[in-house]
């Protein structure tokens, strides 16, 4: 019976004791401002906590709130800064506790991307065989000017036999000439500009029926 009536003392006077050192969790409300080293708020810095894998992120100011407890650690993670911890202090006892973080700007070289216009390798044999250079058009579209204006002129003159052959003994010297180069713009050839404005003035590109009729006219009045 003395032995019973000890137990029970002593269960009385330990078992206090024994709760407060099993007593549950005291969470913690932790918050603070996340920055750079520029002291500019990072927005939006994912924040994990290890122990109760809850997480949260800064909003955009840079501050964060989240539930701990003492002996927890935050993991603070963002692209572009490298990784931060914050470790709740074991010695906490008030209910809040007010953490501000810098993050260091990480700098990752990332690899260069060549983006190419093909969708497959048929299509990019295709383009090469095809291909045609800007400069190849651009001297198309100038040999169709120029042949468009030689028509215009052309069109009102009779070309005799000598003029023809001089023409094409012109046209040949020139191909020679500009064998294995890039062929001559007369567009951008004073020398041609001052032959056709002089035969403008001449009244080059004038009606010969007009000029024949006119002629005509004179001699009436003459008469």
């Amino acid at each position: 019976m003395n032995r019973l009536v000890s137990i029970i003392v002593y269960i009385f006077i330990f078992l206090p004791a024994l709760s407060q050192e099993i007593s549950p969790l005291r969470y913690v409300q932790v918050h603070g401002i996340v920055f750079d080293n520029e002291n500019t708020p990072v927005r939006y810095v994912n924040i994990i906590s290890r122990c109760l894998r809850t997480g949260t992120e800064t909003d955009e100011r840079g501050i964060f709130s989240i539930i701990s407890y003492p002996g927890d650690t935050l993991i603070f993670s963002s692209i572009g800064y490298q990784p931060a911890f914050i470790r709740i202090p074991p010695g906490v006892d008030s209910p809040v506790y007010t953490v501000d973080l810098m993050m260091n700007i990480d700098t990752i070289n990332i690899g260069s991307v060549l983006v190419l216009p093909w969708r497959t390798y048929e299509e990019f044999k295709r383009a090469v065989v095809e291909y045609v250079s800007p400069m190849e058009i651009e001297i198309t579209n100038m040999e169709n000017n120029l042949a468009l204006i030689k028509s215009q002129i052309n069109k009102d003159m009779d070309i005799t036999p000598e003029a023809g052959h001089r023409y094409a003994m012109q046209q040949e010297a020139e191909r020679i000439m500009t064998r294995n180069q890039t062929p001559v713009n007369n567009l951008f050839n004073p020398f041609a500009w001052a032959k056709f404005i002089d035969g403008l003035k001449n009244g080059l590109l004038k009606n010969k029926e007009s000029k024949k009729q006119k002629d005509r006219d004179n001699n009436t009045d003459y008469d």
